[in-house]
């Protein structure tokens, strides 16, 4: 025994032959006013050192991590709506990417975030999606589920996060979970739930949570019936749901889900949502429900409630269905076939949703609220779209005269407030630019 520990020390004084390296990450969750998660996976167990820059003249934040092939550091003590640079050290390898905190709950601020979903079964178009969203400078993303094709099967991970990776190193990502995400006859969720680190509180780790960004609060829910009762968490979305409407803080409540309550493509709108959780939106004045499932773009209107399908982010595109329910056919306004996300800017009562093929080229916009001022269409659809063959976005209003705003970060360096590009009289006086985030 006493030999073999010998042993133990000598080979634990040769060097390693092989370097560290990042398997996927790092990549960013879960932003708060004061703290964001960085998480990352290493190939073998190393310790690692993060570095955080603030403002110009600021004495970096360096944070030593424990050895571990497992990472989930959170860098806490930042100011709110402050943008910051960090960067990762494993071994001799250095990462490199930003992170920006929420404002604080109620802040009467803009903000900015991405929709896509459905990402599965195609690196190819997957990336030409990412590539097209990272000339977006959004606060956060939002995904509506089926990353990959099976949650179960550990290379289609690593596929997902080798394609997302130049995106989720600068931007905090909120998922659903879909019915793909999902693993074996019990169809947990094991290897998603190992993967990110979401804010808690809901009725289930990871597959049910909450935040507030600003103004605005989110519920991100666990559509899948089959593996987790619906029961289970309505309860507490009408909890939270009564909660965010007595708070004069929050002006907008989003909810997120893979399962669309009404859709005329291949799935269709599922019914068990339509009557558990719908007549809970229309209650509670939800301002919109995102979802993925169906393969497609929808915009659907329902009793006052806009649900929007985005599933458009790499999986195979679906058709119309062939037996559409006539509650379907009467709630969808807008469909099409294509690769896509949405870009969703809110500025006070203001909320307008941009739907953005994946060349750039917008399929419409629909805007409503009375709080915002108008502004020119931009002159592009989107960074490096042509602007002469980009056709312009067919608008749609919806209680106010619709318009193009496009109310972006400032151009301030790291640790420096996320503040509107003009205030005129308590207004936010928004002007037709369009940033491109410089790619590493």
């Amino acid at each position: 025994m006493r030999g073999a520990l010998i042993l133990a020390g000598v080979l634990a004084a040769v060097p390693s032959a092989r370097a560290d390296r990042f398997v996927n990450g790092p990549y960013l969750q879960n932003a708060t006013p004061a703290s964001v998660t960085l998480m990352w996976e290493s190939d073998s167990v190393a310790p690692a050192t993060v570095t955080i820059h603030g403002a110009a003249g600021a004495a970096p934040r360096v944070i030593e991590v424990a050895a571990t092939a497992h990472a989930e550091v959170v860098v806490d003590g930042l100011a709110a709506g402050a943008r910051y640079r960090y960067e990762v050290k494993l071994g001799d390898r250095v990462a490199k990417g930003e992170l920006t905190t929420a404002p604080p709950p109620g802040a009467p601020v803009p903000l900015t975030f991405v929709v896509y979903g459905d990402t599965r079964s195609s690196s190819d178009a997957h990336r030409q999606l990412v590539e097209r969203i990272r000339t977006e400078v959004p606060d956060f993303l939002l995904g509506t589920g089926d990353l990959v094709d099976d949650g179960a099967v550990k290379s289609q991970w690593q596929t997902f996060f080798d394609v997302e990776g130049p995106l989720l190193a600068d931007n905090v990502f909120y998922p659903a979970l879909g019915n793909h995400d999902r693993q074996g006859r019990a169809r947990s969720a094991e290897a998603y739930r190992a993967r990110f680190a979401l804010p808690e509180g809901g009725t289930d780790p990871e597959r049910v949570y909450a935040f507030t960004y600003g103004p605005a609060r989110f519920l991100v829910l666990d559509s899948n019936s089959a593996s987790f009762a619906l029961t289970d968490q309505t309860a507490w979305l009408e909890r939270e749901l009564a909660a965010a409407r007595q708070d004069k803080a929050i002006h907008h409540v989003f909810v997120v889900m893979h399962h669309p309550p009404y859709s005329i493509s291949i799935h269709g709108g599922q019914r068990d949502l339509r009557e558990r959780w719908t007549p809970l939106f229309e209650k509670y004045g939800v301002a919109a429900v995102f979802s993925g499932h169906d393969h497609c773009y929808e915009r659907a209107e329902a009793n006052g409630v806009r649900y929007f399908v985005s599933g458009g982010g790499g999986a195979p595109l679906y058709a119309r269905g062939k037996r559409i329910a006539a509650i379907d056919r009467a709630a969808v306004q807008r469909y099409e076939r294509v690769s896509h996300y949405l870009r969703v800017h809110v500025i006070g009562a203001r909320i307008e949703v941009t739907a953005v093929r994946v060349d750039g080229t917008p399929i419409e916009t629909i805007a409503w609220g009375d709080d915002a001022p108008a502004a020119p269409a931009p002159l592009v659809a989107a960074a490096g779209a042509p602007a002469a063959a980009a056709p312009a976005p067919a608008t749609v209003a919806a209680g106010d005269v619709a318009a193009s705003i496009t109310p972006r970060r400032s151009g301030g360096g790291a640790g420096v407030p996320i503040v509107p590009v003009a205030a005129v009289g308590g207004l936010v006086a928004v002007a037709a630019l369009v940033l491109v985030r410089k790619r590493k």
